[in-house]
């Protein structure tokens, strides 16, 4: 069953309090509650889920930890997380914590349930988060984690079960940092930390699973907590992650009944999403974008980026890389955020207008010669095959553009040298602290522009206490974005979450829209 990017998206525009504490019983409740889950069937409990993973992860470790798809959420079943993110609305909400409150957006004090262990035994308490959170601000610590922590001035333990962080400056972003979209909110027992080696192979935290066997690059099997502090949960008797690095491999995987959930690609969509056993998500955030280097190049001329934002419809990329406008009816406005957010900014992309394009790149090329640029793209096919589409398009108005496909770790050192002319782009996150970090000047810098306004908007985004305030200043970066020409955003994110229909996901007052981390504490079989 296809659920479709644009039409399957409900979502709230309501605007979350700084002095509201997020808090929320716990356990969820009973099985009778609203999961989008059990919403036409009763819970039952039991059985292994089968997951085809991305890649192998590095270990446990969370300052070893990178984001989701390459270990985050693997983590997360052992550790769980300390709060959820509401990737639809970035409202924050309680998980392994209770709620974190503020009163000014400078100091905010997070509670945690009692009552909770570690898998070994050892309570996890103020001091255990503290200790983690130490481990990723250390002065040798090279945690991914690190710059969302930054802002940190203080944090202690003002209670057993309470600790209060003291910010440089207010930010209404810093809850973020303790949910799955960073791994300083995985927490693993101190008492199996003090071996970080050890730990990396053999975590210990409070989360719903425990590892039972890890064969690297192969398969990963978790088996259910006895001990997990939510009672009746996890429903699955266990999680098998299995790697698999090629897209195809997990599609065919996915079809042939061998796994219950797989990223895939754009390409098979529509054969996946035509089998009634099988549910596709979109992933409701990301996306693909086309990034010119603005610092060197011929992008360095305003005249050629302005020509990129009106080279692309977004019907016929729907076309190339889905196989058409069932999934994905075109629109690009509100990419990298999901469709309906209070970040969109209607008219954030412009209609393709190729006589536009062309005469823009006419001028330029009258000056100086046709211009001929480097395109750095992932070398993976279904984003080759994106390539190849961006190459026939800029053909089409006078650029040519040479393919360079390099593997992920080199795509990786080109865009943090900005060694490209121009660059695929692509993300599954939306705004802070993934889409922020490459737009910043400070940061990634995505086509390594340096615009005084965009960087105030961005630190807006990022530090306004209210949320609404946050949201209508993402639309003020998207502005800039496109009047400067920093980037073009051609397509939503490339790949979708697709699952048997016998594996039922969501967490209480959460539905899952197709988000790539994926909590299991209340999945479940249909057995």
């Amino acid at each position: 069953m296809i659920r479709s990017r644009r039409l399957s998206l409900s979502i709230a525009a309501g605007v979350a309090a700084v002095g509201l504490l997020l808090t929320g019983c716990g356990s969820g409740g009973s099985p009778g509650d609203a999961l989008q889950s059990s919403a036409s069937a009763e819970i039952q409990t039991g059985g292994v889920a089968q997951i085809a993973a991305l890649t192998e992860m590095q270990g446990f470790d969370p300052v070893r930890v990178t984001n989701v798809g390459s270990g985050l959420e693997r983590a997360a079943a052992i550790m769980d997380t300390l709060l959820y993110r509401d990737e639809l609305t970035d409202e924050v909400s309680p998980k392994l914590a209770k709620g974190i409150s503020s009163t000014d957006g400078q100091t905010w004090v997070l509670e945690l349930r009692e009552g909770v262990n570690f898998s070994d035994g050892t309570p996890l308490d103020a001091e255990a988060v503290i200790f983690n959170l130490q481990r990723h601000i250390s002065p040798d610590s090279t945690s991914t984690a690190k710059a969302m922590l930054s802002a940190i001035d203080t944090m202690e333990a003002t209670g057993d079960h309470e600790v209060t962080f003291t910010l440089k400056q207010p930010s209404g972003s810093f809850p973020l940092a303790l949910t799955g979209s960073s791994p300083a909110s995985l927490i693993g027992s101190p008492a199996a930390l003090a071996d970080p080696e050890a730990f990396n192979a053999n975590p210990v935290g409070a989360g719903p699973f425990v590892l039972e066997s890890w064969v690297r690059d192969d398969t990963l099997t978790l088996t259910k907590n006895a001990d997990y502090w939510d009672e009746g949960k996890p429903y699955l008797d266990g999680v098998e992650y299995h790697v698999r690095v090629d897209p195809q491999t997990r599609t065919d995987d996915l079809i042939a009944g061998g796994t219950d959930l797989a990223l895939v690609p754009g390409s098979a969509w529509t054969q996946v999403g035509s089998i009634p056993t099988i549910e596709l998500k979109p992933i409701p955030t990301g996306g693909e974008a086309v990034i010119p280097n603005a610092s060197k190049g011929p992008f360095a001329d305003a005249r050629l980026r302005e020509a990129l934002l009106y080279t692309f419809s977004g019907e016929t990329t729907a076309g190339v890389l889905f196989g058409g406008t069932e999934n994905w009816d075109g629109t690009t406005d509100c990419i990298p955020f999901p469709v309906g957010s209070p970040a969109c900014l209607d008219g954030a992309t412009y209609p393709q207008d190729l006589k536009k394009a062309r005469k823009l790149v006419g001028e330029y090329t009258a000056e100086h010669g046709e211009p001929v640029v480097d395109y750095v793209h992932y070398a993976i096919p279904s984003f080759a095959t994106e390539a190849q589409y961006v190459q026939s398009q800029l053909a089409e108005i006078g650029i040519t553009a040479n393919l360079r496909a390099v593997d992920t770790a080199a795509h990786t050192q080109a865009q943090a040298n900005g060694d490209y002319e121009l660059l695929q782009g692509s993300t599954a996150s939306s705004g802070f602290p993934t889409v922020w970090s490459r737009y910043y000047s400070g940061g990634q810098n995505w086509g390594r522009a340096a615009i005084p306004e965009l960087d105030a908007a961005l630190l807006e985004a990022r530090d306004a206490v209210d949320l609404k305030d946050r949201n209508a200043a993402w639309q003020e970066v998207a502005g800039i974005i496109r009047d400067d020409a920093v980037l073009v955003w051609i397509a939503p994110y490339q790949m979708a979450m697709a699952h048997s229909a016998d594996l039922h996901l969501g967490i209480t007052g959460h539905p899952w829209e197709g988000s790539t981390m994926v909590y299991l504490d209340e999945a479940w079989l249909s057995q």
